[in-house]
């Protein structure tokens, strides 16, 4: 079939897909990109529970905070420094709380979402993700008869499940699975020479 205008002298290269460039690796004919490993869909379901518990314990956390009777036992980064409300050492305090809240619920978001999307650096932040949920002893109440105050420490054993899911081998080996299929990153271009603007020499 004879197509508009005149065939170039050169064809046209096109790559071929990517299973035929490296057969060695899977593809998922639906998306194109390499399938997502179960353990690492599980462990992106548990790291966002366990973001999701931090933000319910720091909005009941700030709620309690923003109310004079419950003020000094709000938590227990409150509680152990015990400033007088409306003094700037309670405003810097309810801040540090709130900033805690944020690392404590963007933390294991941030791990799952860099394992769903096959980054290998999700390892490293899934160790991160069980680590800094320490800091959850400063902005949970200092009483557990406050149920619903306290329930950022199920964010404890949900981190704990997500890194472990991330660290399986078979994780790993889906993680680099798709570091190769992205390929090496670029360095840039070899040719750094400076930009000439203004009109081409062969026109001047």
């Amino acid at each position: 079939m004879q197509g508009l205008g005149q065939a170039p002298e050169t064809p046209i290269l096109a790559l071929p897909p990517t299973e035929a460039l490296r057969p060695e690796m899977p593809i998922d004919p639906r998306t194109g990109e390499p399938p997502r490993a179960l353990p690492i869909a599980f462990a992106y379901a548990a790291l966002l529970a366990a973001a999701a518990v931090q933000a319910a314990g720091l909005g009941l956390a700030w709620w309690r905070a923003i109310h004079m009777e419950t003020f000094d036992s709000a938590v227990r980064l409150l509680a152990w420094a015990a400033p007088s409300p409306g003094s700037a050492a309670s405003i810097f305090l309810s801040i540090l709380m709130m900033a805690t809240g944020v690392i404590l619920v963007a933390t294991p978001a941030l791990t799952g979402y860099l394992g769903w999307v096959g980054r290998p650096v999700a390892m490293k932040w899934a160790i991160a993700a069980v680590v800094v949920t320490a800091a959850t002893v400063f902005v949970t109440p200092p009483s557990w008869a406050i149920i619903w105050g306290n329930i950022g420490w199920l964010a404890v054993p949900f981190s704990l499940i997500g890194a472990g899911l991330i660290w399986l081998p078979q994780s790993r080996l889906a993680l680099a699975t798709w570091e190769r299929f992205r390929g090496p990153a670029s360095s840039g271009p070899d040719n750094t020479r400076p930009v000439i603007y203004g009109r081409l020499e062969q026109f001047q």
